[in-house]
């Protein structure tokens, strides 16, 4: 009887034994299946940026190129979703937004970043660049070294830098010619404490707006002006709503993609390779886009309307009194790291200004 006993209670413990074991083993390969349907999966990157989409809009020209190709240096594994003008976020919020992973990319003005990212501002300091030239050169020479503060500051990286020329001063009061020109206007800037200082040198009255509500306050009198490159004039269309535009030459208008870096390194290596890639080959093409587009659109402002000043007569009086600002953010709350301020400095053969 014992022996029955003994033997039933060893039957059990073996079949139990082996039961577990064939759970353990279908566990296994159900983790084995998931692993390689989840290299099958689509991966959805959402792009957004805050203007119309249009073939010579440059923010959509980058964000198409951009798709591209991502999605064939990938084989379609990673899709690009692009959300123009502000439709699931405005340009102010789309750094935070890819902080917070409600897109994983968002095109923007730098000056846009600053708040997140102190070393952004950087870009902010009036009179940086003589020309693009100096910019291309200072993002080619210092691309990891932007980055590497970037991400340590805000969590976001870089993946694409595009620019669409130097910001002229638009307004529907009278051509600026000279700085006595722009004395008392409210001109519309971003809320940015070092553009904000470089208007306030020159006399006028800067007037912290949102983009999106610029176009109805130069409309109602809120603001007399603005300041934006061509690009941007043409596609807002302010050339219904301002009468003259001014080349002051002071400041680019430098557009940074940016994309979360933790959410990049969760991808598989091969995939976030290839979005890199299709980032730094964007950037390198921008550059002739943004130089064959710019004429043309000139052209079509004067043609609309808006009374353009090419160059100002006392571009140096501007050039002074915009530098001073310099020394007030020339420190690492302000600016990040300003070692890497002092190396493009000595890279464009430039000085600090007093």
């Amino acid at each position: 009887m014992n022996n029955l006993k003994t033997k039933t209670v060893f039957c059990k413990a073996f079949l139990s034994l082996l039961f577990l074991s064939v759970l353990i083993i279908i566990a296994g390969c159900s983790s084995d299946n998931d692993n390689e349907a989840s290299g099958d999966e689509k991966i959805t990157i959402k792009y957004s940026h805050g203007t119309n989409p249009s073939s010579d809009d440059p923010h959509h020209w980058v964000a198409e190129t951009f798709k591209e190709k991502v999605e064939e240096y990938t084989d379609g594994q990673a899709e690009v979703e692009i959300y123009p003008a502000g439709q699931i976020g405005s340009e102010a919020r789309g750094f935070q937004d890819v902080q917070n992973q409600v897109v994983q990319a968002s095109s923007l003005a730098v000056n846009n970043a600053q708040s997140y990212s102190p070393t952004m501002g950087i870009f902010d300091l009036p009179y940086l660049f003589d020309d693009r030239d100096e910019f291309y050169q200072t993002i080619d020479e210092y691309w990891d070294e932007f980055n590497d503060n970037m991400i340590e500051e805000s969590g976001n990286r870089a993946v694409i830098w595009f620019d669409q020329g130097f910001r002229s001063v638009t307004n529907s009061k009278r051509p600026i010619k000279k700085m006595e020109d722009i004395k008392g206007l409210k001109i519309r800037v971003p809320e940015n404490p070092i553009m904000i200082d470089t208007f306030e040198s020159w006399g006028a009255s800067p007037t912290p707006i949102s983009w999106d509500e610029t176009f109805n306050a130069l409309q109602q009198g809120v603001a007399d002006g603005q300041e934006n490159p061509y690009t941007v004039n043409y596609s807002s269309k302010m050339q219904e709503v301002q009468d003259y535009m001014t080349e002051v030459h002071y400041k680019m208008w430098i557009g940074p993609v940016v994309m979360n870096e933790d959410w990049l390194n969760d991808l598989p290596d091969d995939i976030e390779d290839a979005i890199l890639k299709a980032g730094e080959e964007t950037t390198e093409e921008s550059r002739e886009f943004i130089k064959d587009t710019e004429d043309e659109i000139l052209e079509n402002l004067q043609e609309e309307g808006i009374e353009f000043e090419e160059e100002l007569s006392d571009e140096e009086d501007w050039k002074e009194a915009a530098q001073k600002v310099w020394p007030d953010y020339y420190t690492t709350e302000d600016l990040g790291d300003t070692k890497l301020l002092d190396e493009i400095l000595d890279s464009l053969d430039k000085d600090m200004p007093d």
